[in-house]
């Protein structure tokens, strides 16, 4: 995955958070978890023996 990609991503999540669409806390957990997995894979892209 490209960083960039990564970055608009958070973006949109922000965006979306602010609106309200992760009230309840199962979907903001989820939302959550979904970037996180993504920021790892991009650490293990760049940092391949860590």
């Amino acid at each position: 995955m490209n960083a960039k990609l990564l970055f608009l991503q958070i973006e949109i999540f922000f965006e979306r958070l602010q609106q309200g669409e992760y009230d309840h806390p199962l979907y903001l957990a989820m939302a959550l978890e979904n970037l996180a997995n993504q920021a790892w894979e991009q650490v293990d892209e760049i940092y391949p023996n860590l």
